[in-house]
């Protein structure tokens, strides 16, 4: 560890981090609208995907969190960490018959699971302090990586940092937008329009590499016009928000665009 100690006691053991893990990607999967994204109302902008696939891949997935939670309990450094993504990996395209359900989750998902397992169930400090402080100077940014990856390959093409970029800062996105936008809207709403809510905060402001290889540059400005337009309109917090978010839905569904 460069900077931060570990707690003294860890009272969370790596079973009850992913079964948290597992149970956020399910509350992912039940929030609807999310545009373009599956559901268990449709398939998005996913004809070859659907919520049974999702829920396949999650079981498949919540072992390997376990061992993330372990080995970042043990102080692993960031190498075993990747091992263990690539069998997760492995896993899921075996569950899913060759679809790419999480491999996102496995990556940034599966950091923030190691923290948890390194840092017990205190609260301080935050997970995303703890894997740029543990893994973020272990981790190579797209630039410096052959585009193995269709997410690699949109940093490279685009110029911007991606989701190893994120890593390496903590999560910003998730500490300082997703986050903040989350518990703001609990205040009002339930979970499930919360989520839609942060999905929106989300879209409107981080660079998303899906987006650029469905819709190229063009598709991505649609997006972020879209999500500002919705929380511009008062977002989930105003009465009829659930028809606004569908037919932004569809339109992003008739781009085939999805983030």
């Amino acid at each position: 560890m460069q900077g931060l100690t570990p707690p003294a006691e860890t009272q969370l053991s790596p079973a009850t981090i992913a079964r948290c893990a597992s149970r956020s990607l399910r509350e992912e999967l039940a929030a609807y609208p999310k545009p373009g994204l599956v559901s268990h109302v449709d398939n998005g902008s996913h004809p070859d995907m659907d919520a049974e696939c999702f829920l396949a891949s999650i079981a498949t997935l919540e072992p390997f969190f376990s061992q993330m939670a372990e080995a970042g309990a043990s102080g692993c450094a960031f190498g075993a960490l990747q091992k263990i993504g690539i069998a997760a990996e492995e896993a899921m395209w075996n569950a899913t018959g060759g679809r790419n359900t999480h491999r996102g989750a496995i990556f940034c998902l599966g950091l923030l699971v190691a923290a948890a397992g390194w840092r017990g169930f205190s609260c301080d400090p935050s997970l995303g302090e703890i894997v740029a402080d543990r893994w973020g100077g272990e981790m190579m940014l797209s630039g410096d990586l052959p585009a193995i990856s269709d997410g690699i390959a949109m940093c490279q093409q685009y110029g911007i940092g991606g989701a190893r970029a994120e890593a390496k800062r903590g999560f910003p996105s998730v500490y300082d937008t997703g986050l903040p936008a989350l518990r703001h809207a609990l205040r009002v709403v339930p979970l499930s329009a919360a989520s839609v809510q942060v999905f929106f905060e989300l879209l409107a402001r981080c660079e998303d590499t899906t987006l650029l290889k469905r819709g190229g540059a063009d598709g991505a400005r649609f997006a972020r016009d879209a999500a500002l337009g919705f929380l511009g309109r008062g977002g989930v917090l105003r009465g009829g928000w659930e028809a606004d978010a569908i037919d932004i839905h569809r339109a992003f569904v008739a781009r085939h665009l999805t983030a």
